[in-house]
């Protein structure tokens, strides 16, 4: 099946898996050969010029640009080696590749606070009354589309990790509330003084109501936009 999908020379996008809250930049490759349906080989990464050895039994995020479309899978570098001048690394896939559909969804640029909490947020605050409340977190969004959202946040996240987003959209006069598992693609460090962080998260399990109010709002908020442009 796998030799139905990928084809040699495919493009590959790699990402370390690491439970560090700062991630590390992507690295880009080629698929060289297909050994089976759990293994195939890629070109060591090269960057500005300079070979980017992947580590050695260390997990990775792939994404993989085919004819096909965008496939997506995790992976870990079984083996590496040399043969001439060129580098390569023996990759054994930990999942199924998936079909990743990326939409084509417009992005609005705009600042408004939102929350956000950990899907799996065990841990509680305890009031003054003694009762165990949510612990959310103030975020800013910096620009949003139907697919996601990119924001600033005083706590770090991971790459990868799941959190719930609490929305407050206005539009056309109306006032809604969504509250949309996301998954965070990256994170990293604006200011560490200030514990200033820049984010980026698709939304991952959205209902197709809730992703058109998302629409309706950047629709309205454009319009808007143009009539201020226009002076009316």
């Amino acid at each position: 099946m796998i030799n139905s999908i990928l084809d040699l020379g495919n493009k590959v996008e790699v990402l370390k898996k690491t439970g560090l809250q700062i991630v590390e930049h992507s690295l880009y490759s080629k698929v060289q050969d297909i050994v089976s349906e759990d293994e195939i080989i890629i070109s060591t990464p090269i960057e500005n010029g300079k070979i980017v050895p992947l580590e050695k039994m260390g997990e990775y995020y792939l994404s993989v640009y085919t004819d096909k479309g965008l496939y997506r899978c995790e992976a870990l570098v079984s083996n590496r080696y040399k043969e001439g001048n060129m580098y390569y690394a023996s990759l054994k896939l930990l999942t199924k590749l998936q079909k990743f559909q990326r939409r084509q969804y417009y992005r609005l640029d705009c600042v408004l606070k939102f929350k956000l909490k950990y899907l799996e947020e065990d841990q509680k605050e305890e009031t003054k009354e003694g009762t165990k409340e949510e612990v959310w977190h103030d975020a800013v969004f910096l620009d949003i589309s139907g697919g996601g959202l990119r924001f600033n946040t005083d706590i770090q996240l991971i790459s990868g990790e799941t959190i719930i987003c609490h929305l407050t959209l206005n539009y056309e006069g109306n006032e809604k509330n969504l509250f949309v598992k996301s998954k965070v693609i990256v994170c990293n460090a604006v200011d560490f003084k200030t514990n200033s962080f820049e984010a980026r998260a698709f939304f991952d399990d959205i209902s197709n109501e809730d992703r058109e109010v998302v629409i309706r709002y950047i629709f309205d908020e454009e319009r808007k936009r143009r009539k201020k442009e226009k002076g009316m």
